[in-house]
């Protein structure tokens, strides 16, 4: 596991050894390129090293685009897009070598469509969600597989206090878990969470992009984004 602070990582690593699993813990700054490839390195050479990389790092600052300072949008492209790609290039050398491998990279229902109060968060995971594309393209006559998983709200820290509509479902933790192991499994490519979000994000506005873009506007669908102002630490 890889994160910012340490103490979310002995949280996490006391709920995976409470499973009877063994859990390496990295901590490392994803926007410094130095730092990553140290750490990428270092867990190479841990243990049995790694053939499967989840990128799940994501920040979702939100509020209206003027109303912050540019440099927090930046900073989210950095956190949420950059570092993913940082990671992954890092990555790739040893994933290589292994008889099998796979990424999977934690896009969002946002990475389809672009909802007020998240044009930087948009941004981000629509970017996520291109260049997993074009990585799966570019690696398939390789041993390295690549996934995307495109969810609605997740019960985390990050949808807390985040207004909701039917359009937007509430997905727990666990089902991500499970998508996650089905994709690595089955070398899935694009997932949605639930798996109908598929026909109103990416079917619907495909077929019929002016009645989408009116059922958008009608349900206010970002709307609680747009109003929670929530803001990233720089």
């Amino acid at each position: 596991g890889v994160d910012l602070f340490e103490q979310g990582l002995a949280e996490t690593g006391d709920k995976v050894e409470a499973l009877g699993r063994r859990f390496q813990s990295f901590a490392c700054d994803l926007t410094d390129a130095v730092a990553v490839k140290k750490m990428i390195d270092t867990a190479a050479q841990t243990g049995a090293g790694f053939d499967i990389l989840i990128n799940n790092a994501g920040v979702a600052p939100c509020g209206a685009f003027t109303g912050r300072a540019f440099d927090e949008w930046v900073k989210t492209i950095d956190i949420n897009l950059l570092s993913l790609m940082r990671i992954t290039y890092f990555a790739l050398p040893y994933l290589a070598k292994r008889e099998n491998a796979h990424i999977v990279n934690i896009a969002s229902i946002a990475g389809k469509f672009g909802g007020e109060g998240l044009a930087a968060y948009a941004a981000s995971k629509h970017g996520v969600v291109g260049f997993s594309s074009a990585l799966r393209a570019e690696l398939a006559e390789q041993n390295i597989g690549v996934s995307w998983l495109c969810p609605s709200y997740v019960r985390t820290r990050i949808s807390e206090d985040i207004g909701r509509t039917f359009m937007t479902p509430m997905v727990e933790p666990e089902q991500v878990a499970r998508a996650i192991r089905r994709a690595i499994a089955k070398n899935h490519n694009e997932v949605f969470l639930p798996r109908y979000m598929r026909l109103s994000v990416d079917i619907l506005p495909a077929v019929f992009p002016n009645f989408s873009r009116k059922i958008s506007k009608w349900t206010k669908v970002a709307q609680g984004w747009l109003q929670a102002e929530k803001k990233l630490q720089l």
